[in-house]
């Protein structure tokens, strides 16, 4: 089972490579959309049409694997390496961590939540729970 500071590895290096079939796997699954409408915004902003897809990506499964597709295009053209230094790492209760690191300097945050199949990225893992 991967330790979270390997999934945030595996996530920048699979994100930046396009590849977001392991970016999936590596979040929940409201992460991961919120991640796909984060990182679309500026793809949807050019293409009117993948913005009527973005919107559609939680209940349509035609749309999400449009908005997949295209914007891991997108992802692999941005051409993005970032240096990514973990800072530190706190737990938030039993299964939930909190990663503080940089990219390329940028103090950044991630938040983690162990899972039946392994740590995953969650975003709403950064309460503490008892």
């Amino acid at each position: 089972m991967l330790e979270p500071s390997d999934v945030l590895a595996l996530y920048y290096t699979s994100l930046y490579s396009g590849d977001l079939g392991t970016v999936k796997e590596l979040m929940t699954e409201g992460s991961y959309i919120m991640t796909l409408e984060t990182f679309g915004l500026r793809l949807a902003l050019r293409d009117q049409e993948f913005k009527s897809q973005l919107k559609k990506i939680e209940h349509d499964e035609d749309a999400l694997a449009e908005v997949e597709n295209k914007l891991s295009y997108d992802l692999i053209d941005r051409r993005n390496s970032p240096k990514i230094d973990i800072k530190s790492v706190s737990w938030n209760g039993e299964n939930r961590q909190t990663i503080d690191y940089t990219e390329d300097g940028k103090m950044k945050k991630l938040y983690f939540s162990k899972e039946k199949d392994g740590w995953k990225i969650n975003y709403y893992a950064g309460r503490k729970v008892e």
